[in-house]
């Protein structure tokens, strides 16, 4: 089986996938540091996600912003 032709989300409506993949990234962004500072809060990437999660699922976009930011980003640039 190749990498390529994977699927994870066969059966589910295209609105199902996208909220399934949305939510999978906004719960790396939280969970994980480094993607925590470059896709996290404040920049578009996350606004554009939790805006369009708070659509699908009819949730308060601020109260998802808070649930899915980072609460320590760090950027691996800044490593020693």
């Amino acid at each position: 089986m190749s990498i390529y032709t994977h699927k994870q989300m066969d059966g589910l409506t295209a609105e199902e996938q996208a909220q399934k993949a949305i939510l999978a990234t906004l719960q790396r962004i939280r969970n994980h540091e480094y993607a925590g500072y470059y896709m996290g809060f404040g920049s578009q990437t996350f606004d554009l996600l939790t805006e369009a999660y708070a659509t699908l699922t009819g949730g308060d976009v601020e109260q998802i912003r808070r649930t899915y930011a980072c609460p320590n980003p760090r950027s691996a640039e800044h490593e020693s």
